[in-house]
């Protein structure tokens, strides 16, 4: 018989972290306590749920049967100690976000802020990354991911489309002639992301009503879309953004926005969800909350004529990831 749910919680993480020593250091406790309440849960059940060797860990097939029921007892019991708390009314507990390095610092980390002040008992972990991170395995409640997701998994909710654009700074452009037409781009100081070891160069663009693909060539690259921003900004080149990031840089002058009448909005920006039958309030309301946060950004586009529709025909949307 099961009879605490701080085992349930502790194999919940070793799947997360994948390893027991790191669960038993975030939970304070030593690898051979941890190896013991793993096999008490396990005599419990009367199967093995992880299969371990000096290598790796991998789940057993009953050890993800028992991994997703563990999910939603616990956003179970996260419900209910919300509903009692405080009247009620408060919500409480940890949410574990995680969103690109660019549109996280300067639209996500402040959206959480603002979360925070009105739910003081929420306490949040945000992960920046460019590289797409496997929610059930990092722990992730929720990310914020931009492009079309192959994994029908995980429960998506659409926020917008909107496109990827060169940019440049006023430096830059009064050294170099600014492009007319995609192909001028081969003529210019590309700013290149990198991620996973694969370069994402080749840049999209509609030409005539078609797909028209430009390899992009520069001195510099980078896996932080940050960066690639503020290279941009310091006149180091031109780069290839998701429009949501560099709304403020182009409203402000500090970035131009290059070739726009070629760059159709095939670029989703969406929040993501583990696949569950049932999740705790808070992180339902943090969802909701970024999503009309996130949602205010094309009213921004707008302003600046960045959020107009185009048609693409003739080939896919652009695979790659906004930098």
């Amino acid at each position: 018989m099961i009879d605490r749910l701080s085992d349930l919680a502790l194999f919940k993480r070793i799947v997360e972290l994948g390893s027991l020593s790191a669960a038993g250091r975030e939970l304070g406790v030593s690898p051979a306590t941890v190896s013991v309440r793993l096999q008490t849960l396990e005599a419990a059940v009367g199967r093995q749920l992880i299969q371990r060797t000096t290598r790796q860990m991998l789940l057993t097939e009953a050890g993800e049967q028992v991994f997703h029921t563990v999910r939603r007892i616990l956003a179970d019991v996260d419900d209910l100690q919300d509903a009692m708390s405080k009247g009620g009314d408060a919500l409480s507990g940890p949410i574990h976000v995680s969103a690109p390095v660019d549109l996280g610092r300067h639209r996500i980390a402040p959206a959480i802020d603002l979360f925070q002040e009105r739910h003081p008992g929420i306490s949040i972990r945000l992960s920046l990354t460019d590289s797409v991170v496997d929610l059930t395995q990092g722990g992730v409640d929720i990310a914020v991911r931009y492009g079309k997701l192959p994994d029908s998994s995980l429960r998506l909710r659409r926020i917008s489309s909107n496109r990827r654009l060169p940019v440049a700074s006023p430096d830059y452009l009064a050294l170099h002639p600014a492009p007319e037409t995609p192909d001028d781009l081969l003529d210019h100081d590309c700013i290149v992301l990198v991620r996973d070891g694969t370069r994402f160069d080749q840049w999209t663009f509609n030409v005539d009503g078609r797909l028209h693909i430009v390899r992009a060539v520069g001195s510099r690259e980078t896996n932080d879309g940050g960066l690639i921003r503020h290279w941009a900004r310091t006149g180091r080149g031109i780069a290839f953004k998701a429009a949501w990031d560099v709304v403020d840089d182009i409203r402000s002058g500090a970035l131009v926005p290059l070739l726009t009448r070629f760059c159709p909005p095939t670029v989703d920006i969406q929040v993501v969800m583990p696949a569950m039958r049932y999740r705790p309030a808070r992180t339902r309301a943090l969802a909701d909350h970024l999503v009309d946060t996130v949602r205010q950004l094309d009213s921004g586009l707008a302003a600046i004529d960045l959020a107009s529709p185009m048609a693409l025909d003739g080939g896919p949307p652009d695979p790659s990831p906004a930098a």
